[in-house]
């Protein structure tokens, strides 16, 4: 199965639930993140697969290997890294390994570094994550306008959770 294959049976859902051949999907993206990174292509290749492997790792679609949470949290911080920047959305699943501790010794602050990179890259969840750590003072200084500044970009993007804090906190 190719990378594509595997990202397409990803992709596939019914009634809210995964559908697609799990298994040989994860397979495939555990190979392709394994692989030699010689070449550009086979580095994004890679970069994709190390994303997709913390993914079903993380959200128990395969089965745990022995120090799960470090290993979710190496993949996630690596492809958050990559400098082709080609998923935010891992920025924001390291970030909660930071903020949790989850696989990593908990760093609040760092974790807000995270985050501000993906809602830079579009990323409402990461908007709402800034905006409300700004908010309350978590790893940073509380900075109301900047929470303002977040929330609002979140809301915008239609992300409920930071319509009914802005609505609530009176932003």
């Amino acid at each position: 199965m190719t990378l594509a294959d595997a990202a397409k049976q990803h992709k596939m859902y019914k009634y809210g639930k995964l559908t697609g051949d799990v298994k040989t999907a994860y397979e495939c993206f555990e190979t392709y993140a394994d692989l030699d990174k010689t070449n550009i292509t086979t580095r994004s290749n890679q970069i994709k697969a190390k994303y997709y492997k913390a993914f079903y790792i993380s959200g128990g679609l395969v089965k745990s290997p022995p120090n799960k949470d470090k290993i979710v949290a190496e993949l996630f911080k690596e492809v958050a890294d990559d400098e082709a920047d080609e998923l935010p959305d891992a920025k924001v699943r390291y970030g909660d390994c930071l903020y949790d501790g989850k696989g990593v010794e908990k760093n609040v602050s760092e974790a807000l570094k995270y985050f501000e990179k993906a809602a830079e890259d579009g990323h409402k969840v990461a908007m709402y994550n800034v905006g409300n750590m700004y908010y309350n003072g978590i790893g940073c200084t509380k900075d109301i306008e900047k929470a303002k500044y977040y929330m609002k970009l979140a809301a915008y993007s239609d992300y409920e959770p930071a319509i009914t804090f802005y609505k609530t906190h009176n932003l």
